[in-house]
């Protein structure tokens, strides 16, 4: 299963049910939020509000960086048509590498400088949501235990 989108199946399922508020994920770990146009849903680490956008398209879905509040949309880190999009941990990271260029150009060309960021506090933010995309990943669900008695 692919590595990023493994999450957009427990939103679709209902296992996460975070629309209209946001929600904690993993004991606050990260959080969630469905927003207004029903197809978007924000996942952020619990600063600054960066994290990744999956906008929902029916039976695909596209990825793009979520950075200090705003949806990078020019930059697409998993396109639900795309056949050779980021299926691991490594390859998603060989992504987040190779698509920082591309954001540090849209920081250098002014459409995004309201948001006083930088490449390298991209790429940082990013590889933590590698480390939390990781664990999300491993984890299992135990189901409810019956009573005894």
């Amino acid at each position: 299963m692919n590595f990023v989108e493994h999450i957009m199946d427990h939103l679709r399922s209902g296992h996460v049910n975070n629309y209209p508020q946001p929600i904690a994920l993993n004991l606050g770990l990260a959080y969630t939020v469905k927003l207004e146009d029903r197809k978007t849903n924000l996942i952020w680490l619990p600063f600054e509000y960066t994290g990744l956008a999956y906008i929902d398209m029916g039976q695909l879905v596209n990825v793009h960086p979520y950075y200090r509040g705003v949806i990078i949309e020019e930059i697409e880190l998993s396109r639900g048509s795309d056949l050779h999009k980021p299926q691991t941990e490594e390859a998603f990271i060989k992504a987040i590498f190779l698509k920082s260029l591309e954001f540090h150009q849209l920081l250098q060309n002014g459409k995004y400088a309201e948001l006083q960021g930088s490449s390298p506090d991209f790429l940082a933010k990013m590889l933590y949501i590698a480390d939390w995309l990781r664990y999300y990943n491993s984890a299992i669900t135990v189901g409810a235990g019956k009573r005894l008695g």
